[in-house]
């Protein structure tokens, strides 16, 4: 019987040692193309102890794209566990403890738990209206989940969302706390380009445990995206958006490599990396990162790509 592969990011976090995931958007089961990229990334990614895992996304707005069902191929195809991300996504109670027994049967053991936007009831899924209002609300949804989480698979590493702080920064610690009291073992913050912002929830990792800082690939096509779908909690400043419509091709991926420098500086835990879409991509960002690191000096802030 041949050996699951190491959960290296589950490991890291728990020596606090600085670690890599990359985001990929679940495919729809016909979506070929898509899947296939997916699994060619798993393949680069095999020998590269930079990356501890790639992120399988439960897409809200697919209810067939199952980060479930592809995770065990993509953990033989990279040699590491993927950190499956389970959305609320219209799942009660009985459905997402459901999801986290058939995670555990495919062989996965980090999960990142998100509210995600309720819908109504799917298929055979049914719901009392008390259970359905109980799980409507975004913010009491994960805190929900990640309880159950803890009480159906204890065994499973759960991972939360901090979201953008506008403002909020003590209701934001607070939340980050009503979140680990709930079970989440470490976190992923909200996108940001706020250097002071960053500063102080990198701060708060010995109150609630190690936060990965999310990061992602800023192009000009990122941005039409992002105006068009309105990511909720992504706020790109005026500035930024005026020189990313400006800037010659290549200065997105070192604005991300930078910013991998930085959150390894302020002391989080590991970037969550977002955009990449090929290995070649990834590896010369992480190239790059790694070459910034070590000729970037004490005058780091002010190289932080941060408008």
């Amino acid at each position: 019987m041949t050996a699951a592969p190491p959960d290296l990011l589950r490991a890291r976090l728990g020596r606090r040692e600085w670690t890599v995931t990359v985001e990929v958007v679940t495919p729809a089961p016909e979506d070929a193309a898509a899947r296939a990229r997916i699994l060619s990334l798993a393949d680069a990614l095999r020998t590269d102890a930079r990356v501890a895992a790639l992120t399988l996304t439960d897409r809200t707005a697919s209810l067939e794209a199952d980060p479930i069902a592809l995770a065990p191929e993509v953990a033989t195809r990279s040699g590491k566990t993927p950190l499956v991300h389970l959305a609320g996504k219209g799942r009660d109670a009985a459905a997402l403890a459901a999801a986290l027994r058939r995670a555990e049967a495919a062989g996965v053991s980090s999960v990142l738990l998100t509210g995600g936007d309720p819908l109504p009831p799917v298929g055979e899924i049914e719901r009392s209206e008390a259970t359905a209002r109980a799980w409507r609300s975004p913010g009491a949804h994960a805190v929900q989940m990640l309880r159950l989480a803890r009480d159906t698979a204890p065994r499973l590493a759960r991972l939360a969302v901090l979201p953008a702080l506008r403002g909020r920064s003590a209701a934001a610690r607070d939340d980050a706390a009503t979140k680990r009291d709930a079970g989440a073992s470490a976190f992923i913050a909200q996108v940001t380009w706020d250097l002071g912002e960053r500063e102080m929830v990198a701060e708060w990792q010995p109150r609630v445990g190690p936060i990965l800082g999310a990061a992602m690939l800023l192009t000009r096509s990122r941005l039409d995206f992002l105006a068009a779908h309105g990511l909720t909690g992504i706020d790109v400043p005026p500035a930024l958006r005026r020189r990313v419509g400006a800037e010659p091709p290549g200065a997105a991926r070192r604005r991300l490599a930078l910013d991998l420098v930085v959150l390894r500086r302020l002391g989080y835990a590991g970037a969550h990396v977002s955009g990449l879409l090929t290995p070649a991509l990834v590896l010369a960002v992480l190239d790059e990162a790694d070459r910034l690191d070590t000729t970037v000096g004490d005058d780091w802030r002010r190289a932080a790509p941060i408008a």
